[in-house]
């Protein structure tokens, strides 16, 4: 096991590395260093700040997803859980490995709850939360093409086909029984669980907490926007709107250590076309990466406590 994660690790860091190489060839990187040398330092503290509330929605949602009724000291939990599954992330190959463990801080809180329901709901939210970032990167392109961005044309092809699969599998899953059918071929069984997941929860508790993704992706989506004005970038929120989404959908993909290197390939990619200057997309972009890697750190203070 231990030998599996180490060498997906030193695969993400190798290919992160020659993301960067691509990315920063062209740029002078001494001057960048310099310019986000000099942020001040009450900005990371301030931005973090703003990023508590969005992390309180994400307690609400996994919450609602264990408990039958849900309190504010609950959410307050579950929070402080999701901030710990941010910091063991930084050692596993990917933020999902995070995610297996970080519903170990709860037990000795909820003793009645089973280790698989908390299994469980880790990976329901998982699901929905994927299921709300396709459909807000979908309704991102199609705004994008009505305001006149400029898209690849696979990427309407991709996130259409994503949406309709999601659509067709969630019908399924609701509407037959779905889970009997698929749990005849052992390599669907972790569909198999994830169908049995849906069809346990209340159609309410779905559906609130697609809505409190659907609130905290763009919330969190913003920060973007706000790094960039402190580097001086001209960069319209819109257009943070309309290309964070598929950034981040992209992002999901684990082929890179803390999205370096992906994040500033796809930043450019996408920024540049805006005519917005190289080395000033960068400087938001890895700022935006040290802004990440200070929230997952405080999972780790939070050990202490």
């Amino acid at each position: 096991m231990w030998k599996k994660i180490l060498t997906a690790k030193v695969t993400r860091y190798l290919f992160s590395l020659i993301l960067l190489y691509f990315a920063f060839q062209k740029v002078n990187i001494v001057a960048l260093g310099k310019d986000i040398i000099s942020v001040p330092w009450w900005v990371i503290p301030s931005l973090l700040l703003y990023l508590f509330p969005i992390m309180i929605l994400g307690g609400w949602r996994w919450a609602t997803l264990v408990l039958v009724r849900v309190t504010f000291t609950d959410v307050l939990a579950f929070t402080k859980a999701i901030y710990l599954g941010g910091f063991y992330g930084l050692f596993f190959p990917t933020p999902f490995a995070g995610d297996l463990i970080k519903w170990t801080a709860l037990l000795k809180k909820y003793p009645n709850i089973s280790k698989t329901r908390f299994v469980g709901s880790v990976l329901l939210d998982r699901v929905i939360g994927f299921t709300a970032l396709c459909f807000v990167a979908l309704v991102a392109i199609c705004f994008g093409k009505l305001f006149g961005y400029t898209f690849p044309n696979y990427l309407w092809i991709v996130f259409g086909s994503l949406n309709f699969g999601l659509v067709v599998f969630y019908c399924l899953a609701f509407i037959i029984d779905f889970e009997m059918l698929i749990k005849r071929f052992k390599k669907l069984e972790k569909l198999a669980e994830i169908v049995g997941l849906l069809r346990r929860a209340t159609k309410s508790d779905l559906i609130l907490v697609f809505g409190l993704c659907l609130i905290s992706e763009p919330l969190w989506m913003a920060t973007t926007w706000f790094i960039a004005i402190i580097f001086g970038l001209d960069l319209h929120l819109l257009d943070v709107l309309i290309f964070m989404p598929i950034i981040a959908l992209i992002l999901v993909l684990p082929i890179s250590v803390a999205g370096f290197g992906a994040r500033e390939t796809l930043f450019v990619y996408f920024f540049s076309s805006l005519g917005l200057p190289a080395d000033k997309i960068l400087a938001v972009s890895t700022f935006n990466g040290i802004l990440g890697i200070f929230g997952s750190l405080i999972g780790g203070v939070l050990t202490f406590f």
